[in-house]
Formats: C-alpha cells, structure tokens, sequence
C-alpha cells in the first residue's frame, strides 16, 4: 500500500473563504505560539517539551482565547505536530524553524471527519464546499488539506492505495543531470530543460517593477502582489508538469536508474565572498545558480524515487565526482577532456557528448561497485 495525493480545486462561496482565511490565520497563531514555548522552555529552563506536552495545553489556550474554538481540535494539534517536524528536520541537519509569516503559512488539515460525496466535500466546522473533480479519487482517505494558492483554495486528499508494479525491466541506465540538456541517459538520449524561470523572466521584471512603485500595503499594491504571485505558480507548474512527464517515461522504460548523488546545497552556493576578500565571477556563478534552481533537479529526483517506489523499480545513487572528466573510453581524467558540451580525451582522442559520456561514467561506476552501491528506492 502507497500513499498518493489527489489535489483538486474548490469552489468555495464567500463565507466558506473567509472562514478559510480565518482558520489559516489561527493555525499561524497556534504555530508560533508553540514555537515561542519551546524555544522560551529551553532557554529559560533547559527543558525540552515534546509536541505532546504543547498538545496538551490547547484546552486552556482555548480558554482564554475563544476565537480559537472555532478551529477543529484535530487542526490545530496537526499544527503543532508540523512544527515539531520542522524541529526533527533541525536535528537531522536542517534549518532552525522559522516563524510562520503570513504569506508563507498557506494550509490547514483534517485527519479524519472528511466526507466526500460525488463532487462535495464536507469539512468539520465548515459544511458542505464543492470541488471540481476532474479525476476519480482512489483508496481509503487518510488525510485532507486546505491549501491556499494564488489563484483560489486546493484540496489536497491523501489516500492510501493499492498500486500495480510495472512488468519487471532488466534495462539499467546511467542519468545525468545538467543544464544544457536537463537529463543525458547513458543510452546516449537527451532531454532538454523547459528553462520555464528563463522564459518568463522578462515578464517576471516588468510584473516585479510595477510592485516595486506601488505604495507600499495601498490596495493596488496587493491586487499587483497578487499578479506576481499567479505568475510565479504557473512557472511552478510548468516545471512540475514537465518533470512528472520525463519521471514517468524513465520509469516505464528502464527498471534499474543510476543518478548522481548531488548535493544541490553546495551547488548552488552564492559566490559574492565577503567585505575583506570578495569573490571571483559572481555575475555567471549567480546566473549558473539560477539555471540549476530553474531546472528543478532536486524535485525530479524527488519524483524518481516514489514513482521508482511505487512500481517496483531501482534507484541507486552514485558519487558523481569527475563523471564529467573521465574518459569513458580509456579512464583518462583531465578538466582539459571537457569543453560545454563536448568532450574529447586528450589521452586516446575519444569525442562523446560531454554529458552522454558523464552518464556513461555513472552507470560504469555503479556496475563496478556492484553490492557496495546503495539503492534507494
């Protein structure tokens, strides 16, 4: 059994939005609130609290603050339960949690109570609200989440389901990520990326322009916020739709994917240096940033490894340390074999597309290494 998420969205009347909006703004209080305890219990008293021991201080917060009651119970201990999350995320090497902001804190959820009948939901303290079903949802619902975007509210239905393996595939192949070409296989196919950030840029800047002239919180101001914020969702959801099509058609056909193990993180570090030594190319590493982030490859991997999880193939990692350098012919190493895109050996004079030759060195890695490789899907 898997979990998949079913997104829809819904068409809510003004009174069922204003409630919405409400409940974001009290799951944004109670998110906060938690987080100031904790870290005052920690400072102040060395003491730890667990996500149970905030739980059970709802009752009496409710108590004092009666527009808090309005808030299913379950809600609001989900929120309390998503900041400890962030805080296991801290401890596993993460960020420190952030206050929730107002323009980032978007959702609220359900654990149980949910009904839905054909095209209607009926959501615990809110009622019935209609959503535009434009798929059959499958399993048995776990989890429903009310989720606040640019252009109108999302239900989000998490379902356990029963999913089919796809017919066993013996066919391995090597992948490497880039950004002249998003996907390089070691079959010698390349994918090209949508650059979907690039392509809007300009429409990006003169939107960004506009609000930067606005007085500042006037309404033209927020309706050209608003403006802004539809036009970044549709490059996200340009990139996500174009990622979800390549991720399934790699995993209909090979049952076995090598990819780099790569640490986006370091990656995509600024280059800019600090006041005493200042840093070298900062304009092209900036825009070489930007490409990486653009291409979304931490996403696609992502995507890899559930739909690999769902349908019975294999991912393995591998170090991705000089697959570009490496001759896939003789074994030479030299920053000299590699120029853009093409590749030719100064040892043996092989000549390969740079990034089909690093693909090939992946799946040539992982074949070598045979059960020391590490599969994670």
């Amino acid at each position: 059994m898997q979990i998949a998420t079913y997104k829809y969205k819904l068409v809510p009347n003004s009174k069922v939005r204003e409630k919405f909006d409400q409940w974001i703004g009290t799951c944004r209080c109670i998110y906060n609130l938690a987080l100031e305890t904790k870290i005052y219990a920690y400072k102040a008293h060395n003491l730890s609290l667990s996500k149970f021991d905030l739980i059970k201080q709802l009752p009496e917060l409710k108590t004092e603050h009666s527009w808090m009651k309005d808030v299913h119970s379950q809600t609001l201990q989900d929120v309390i339960e998503r900041m400890d999350l962030s805080y296991q995320s801290f401890f596993r090497g993460g960020g420190f949690p952030k206050w929730a902001k107002k323009d980032t804190y978007r959702s609220f959820a359900f654990k149980q109570g949910v009904k839905v009948v054909d095209n209607h939901v009926y959501l615990p303290k809110i009622g019935k609200v209609k959503f535009r079903k434009s798929r059959e949802m499958l399993g048995t619902l776990k989890r429903t989440t009310i989720v606040k975007e640019a252009d109108g509210y999302y239900i989000c239905f998490s379902c356990e389901v029963e999913i089919t393996p796809k017919a066993s595939n013996e066919n391995q192949v090597g992948i490497d990520l880039g950004v002249a070409h998003f996907v390089a296989t070691s079959n010698g196919d390349l994918y090209d990326s949508n650059q979907v950030l690039k392509s809007h840029l300009s429409a990006l800047r003169v939107e960004q322009r506009s609000l930067a002239r606005k007085k500042k919180f006037g309404s033209n101001w927020y309706k050209q916020k608003e403006r802004v914020a539809r036009l970044h969702l549709k490059v996200k959801r340009v990139r996500k739709d174009h990622h979800h099509k390549l991720s399934t058609q790699l995993i209909d056909q090979c049952g076995v994917l090598l990819l780099e193990d790569l640490k986006l993180k370091n990656m995509t570090r600024s280059s800019k240096g600090s006041i005493d030594e200042s840093g070298k190319r900062v304009k092209a590493k900036s825009g070489l940033n930007r490409s990486i982030l653009d291409a979304g490859m931490g996403m696609f991997g992502t995507m890899l490894e559930y739909k690999a999880q769902w349908y019975g193939r294999t991912i393995i990692k591998v170090d991705p340390k000089y697959t570009s350098q490496e001759c896939t012919a003789c074994g030479h190493r030299a920053k000299e074999n590699r120029s853009g895109i093409k590749f030719k050996c100064a040892s043996c004079g092989h000549e390969a597309h740079a990034d089909v030759n690093a693909a090939k060195n992946i799946l040539a890695r992982a074949s070598a290494s045979g059960s020391q490789r590490k599969a994670v899907a």
